[in-house]
């Protein structure tokens, strides 16, 4: 079978816990992760990314893009001044059609020269989801994208992946937001 991620005798310990994941396939497409907190999602994702040690293997067939749930962003630059900041020190840029393009998908426009600080925290949801997206990567792995958006922005994004071609992993506690998408659903109960 091609994979695009494979799992196998993964194990993360923390103080009280430990995330055990014996195998694990993930094929190309949008996969969706869901479980309880403390199942391991989260820590998932930030192993595929490489952002923490643990034992077991991880094989991918690709580069990683990676979104965290928690936002923290520049206080002093305008969205436009950080996007446009991130795309000049990334090896894969994109144009700025392209920035212009996810900033009108996610209703940012009228946002673009406002400070990052000054946004609400679903404002600041999209420009993470902004962020992640304009990377140019094999796998995106998104940690809760929805939380903080309103209807409008679940909807953006849902149907940015619908009409995407590009590989998803994502975790989340709300199955039933993503219900309309076909995808793979990988339980970490």
């Amino acid at each position: 079978m091609k994979y695009l991620i494979k799992v196998s005798n993964f194990i993360k310990k923390y103080k009280t816990e430990e995330v055990i994941i014996k195998d694990l396939v993930i094929a190309n497409g949008i996969t969706l992760l869901i479980g309880k907190n403390g199942s391991g999602k989260s820590t998932l994702l930030k192993a595929i990314a490489g952002f923490i040690k643990y034992e077991g293997n991880i094989q991918l067939n690709g580069k990683t893009a990676y979104m965290s749930e928690f936002t923290s962003f520049p206080t002093d630059l305008t969205v436009y001044e950080f996007i446009n900041s991130l795309n000049k020190v990334s090896k894969n840029k994109i144009t700025e059609k392209e920035i212009k393009n996810l900033l009108i998908l996610f209703n940012l426009s009228n946002k673009t020269y406002e400070l990052l600080s000054s946004l609400s925290k679903g404002m600041k949801a999209k420009v993470n989801l902004v962020q992640v997206l304009m990377e140019k990567s094999d796998i995106y792995l998104l940690d809760e994208p929805i939380n903080g958006l309103d209807k409008d922005g679940v909807k953006c994004l849902l149907n940015y992946l619908d009409k995407s071609d590009k590989n998803f992993v994502i975790s989340t506690h709300l199955l039933d937001d993503f219900k309309s998408l076909k995808s793979e659903v990988v339980n970490l109960w």
